[in-house]
């Protein structure tokens, strides 16, 4: 320690006298964070994603800063091991006391970066409530469930608490249903089969979950590629499954069903299906447009991330004997073109957040100012 101070001390102009090393010190910390800084800002206008990296590097900062600043301070070395056997004890004690404090939803952070089971856009269900995924801080991850509200979950439960995540590759969609045992099997596993395949879905096949005292539990699977469009997928099968259903002549009522009124014994509920002369809207994923728009947003950044960095690696790649090398203007075009996308994606993210904020300014205001709010009609929030 002292060898190192007194080098910084040969180096400090003399008109500071004690407190050069110190200034030195802390000048070159704060060149090396500006200079840290530039190359953030460089490799963000580059597409890459440094909100994880740039939080992790200010807290580092700031601990080096608090130690470089005991070491240089001139005062009495007994002091200054003091000092210095201080800020070790006050970090062993928060490390110690991480597992319900902020050290530990930080390194649960860092344990969840490294294992990298899931990223921004991905569907996961934690809790028994389904949603896709839109940020991922050092102590939270924040994801939009079923009905579009935004779920903040700390580092810390996700890494003691089991969840599950559905592959960006394709996922398994099924539905249920409770039928009868006077109907037969096969009919029903015919009837749910075809819903399958009119819900577009692969590989479909049908299971007998439970074999209950008054009903049969069956439940129709099918593979979905695009995962994406699940809850649009989900809903589409069990649509699907009624209109099969009733199309076979299969009531959708187990024995549990009980009516007081006296109908004939050949009546069956089976609504009749009405004509129209338009097809049905193509609504395929319009239902995630609504609900997971944030998620939406901060997937499309990493898949336009994603995509960037594979063709700079092969910008970069060297080119193999014998095959041939890849047209290097076409590269460059392609990733101008994904760079303005990601730009473009960026800006869509910046106003998911702004109208977040908006929309708490205008509940702010709305407390602040009753009587105003009593005179104005309520204003929808989009």
């Amino acid at each position: 320690m002292d060898d190192a101070l007194d080098a910084v001390v040969s180096v400090a102009p003399n008109w500071l006298g004690q407190w050069g090393p110190f200034a030195v010190v802390m000048g070159l910390l704060f060149a090396a964070w500006l200079f840290t800084r530039k190359v953030f800002a460089v490799q963000k206008s580059h597409g890459a994603d440094t909100r994880y990296r740039e939080q992790g590097t200010r807290l580092a900062f700031r601990l080096s800063g608090l130690l470089l600043a005991i070491s240089t301070i001139p005062m009495n070395g007994e002091l200054r091991g003091q000092l210095l056997s201080l800020v070790g004890l006050l970090m062993s004690a928060a490390i110690a006391l991480s597992s319900t404090s902020v050290m530990g939803n930080l390194m649960a952070g860092f344990m969840l970066r490294t294992v990298n089971s899931f990223r921004a856009g991905d569907y996961i269900e934690f809790r028994g409530e389904l949603g896709r995924v839109s940020q991922r801080g050092l102590l939270h991850v924040e994801f939009q469930n079923e009905t579009s509200e935004l779920v903040t979950v700390p580092n810390l439960l996700l890494v003691q608490e089991p969840y599950n995540v559905v592959r960006a590759s394709g996922t398994v969609v099924s539905a249920e249903v409770s039928l009868g045992y006077d109907v037969d099997r096969r009919d029903i596993e015919t009837a749910l089969l075809s819903a399958i395949e009119a819900a577009e879905l692969e590989n479909g096949f049908v299971q007998i979950r439970n074999l209950g005292d008054f009903s049969v539990n069956y439940r129709a699977s099918g593979w979905l590629k695009e995962a994406a469009l699940l809850v649009s997928a989900r809903s589409r099968l069990r649509g699907k499954i009624l209109d099969a259903l009733h199309d076979a002549g299969i009531e959708i009522v187990s024995p549990n069903f009980m009516n007081q009124r006296p109908l004939p014994a050949d009546l069956k509920f089976i609504p009749k299906r009405k004509v129209t002369r338009q097809p049905d809207e193509d609504r395929s994923g319009h239902a995630e447009e609504i609900l997971f728009s944030k998620a939406e947003v901060a997937s499309a950044v990493e898949q336009l991330q994603g995509k960037i960095k594979k063709l700079k690696d092969q910008l970069n790649a060297e080119p193999v004997e014998g095959e041939e090398a890849p047209d290097r203007d076409e590269l460059k075009t392609a990733l101008g073109l994904l760079t303005e996308e990601l730009e473009q994606a960026r800006e869509l993210a910046k106003a998911e957040v702004a109208r977040d904020k908006g929309n708490h300014e205008e509940e702010d205001e709305s407390t602040d100012e009753p009587a105003q709010a009593e005179e104005q009609p309520p204003k929808l929030k989009t």
